[in-house]
């Protein structure tokens, strides 16, 4: 995997500005849109009214525009679900056809980032670190006639590698592939938002709090969104896991970075790491990062 070049994300851009713009994202996003500065991003989603996933995104600010990156394949379903919300509010949203998204080495951002920010303009390009888990990784946004001249800027070369950054996210244990086959079939807490420092339990309301919340507080939450390593044979959406013939789960995400929904907790996590599952036609193990806390 070339992790010392840059890669094209298959990720675009939504843009919100107008005088309504912080209270229209704020009331549905499950972060605090009040973080977002010059010099800070955050993680969010917007959640359906029974606090399960439907899109998860990046949101930044810049000259008082709050720009949103978010995967390519959602990319109009999410700004047809922004603008059903508009209503009355005095914003403007638009998709940014011009600009781009470019994985770089996380040196590189680390090398430039003096003030150690997660956010900083360089050369008026935007660099920033993804929020969701720290030193690990980074992105430029950056217009599409200007992506020669940024390589050139930051000594880099483009990689041609196929998937870089969704390898990435998958050896993390985040989803970054065919995530339209996650909406609608898990909470955002099973999907690991709060870890991945996309939930805010102390803002106001926001498009499924109530239940998110009541899920936390007691305690609700028994399954979890994990990254399956195949072992042998082929995955299929759909399919059942099993652990000596019972079933724990349901893979939601197949073909090159698969994951599933399994139930564990704390008695159960360490032998289930271990373990070789099963469905109809596979074998599999489950890979849990570092930064999930069962």
């Amino acid at each position: 995997m070339e992790t010392d070049k840059a890669y094209i994300a298959s990720k675009s851009f939504i843009s919100i500005n107008g005088e309504d713009s912080i209270d229209f994202i704020q009331n549905i996003i499950s972060n605090d849109i009040k973080k977002v500065t010059d010099n800070n991003c955050i993680f969010a989603s917007l959640l359906t009214p029974q606090g399960k996933f439907l899109f998860e995104f990046i949101i930044f600010k810049t000259k008082n525009i709050f720009l949103i990156e978010t995967n390519s394949e959602l990319t109009k379903e999410l700004f047809n679900k922004l603008y059903n919300y508009k209503l009355r509010s005095k914003v403007e949203i638009k998709i940014e056809e011009n600009l781009i998204s470019i994985d770089i080495p996380f040196i590189k951002f680390k090398n430039l980032n003096i003030n150690k920010f997660n956010l900083i303009n360089y050369k008026n390009y935007l660099i920033f670190e993804d929020p969701r888990i720290k030193n690990t990784l980074a992105r430029a946004i950056v217009e599409q006639s200007k992506i020669k001249e940024f390589l050139n800027d930051l000594n880099i070369e483009l990689s041609n590698e196929k998937y870089l950054l969704e390898k990435k996210l998958f050896n993390l244990g985040i989803p970054s592939k065919d995530i339209l086959k996650l909406q609608n079939q898990l909470f955002s807490l099973e999907a690991n938002f709060l870890e991945l420092n996309g939930i805010d339990q102390k803002k106001g309301c926001y498009i499924g709090q109530e239940n998110t919340a009541r899920m936390y507080l007691k305690n609700k939450v028994t399954k979890r969104l994990f990254a399956l390593e195949t072992i042998s044979g082929k995955l299929e959406e759909g399919q059942k896991i099993n652990l000596n013939n019972e079933e724990i789960g349901k893979v939601l995400i197949d073909g090159l970075f698969p994951f599933g929904l399994i139930k564990i907790n704390k008695e159960n996590k360490n032998s289930l790491i271990h373990k070789e599952l099963k469905t109809e036609t596979a074998s599999i193990k489950i890979n849990m990062p570092n930064w999930m806390i069962i």
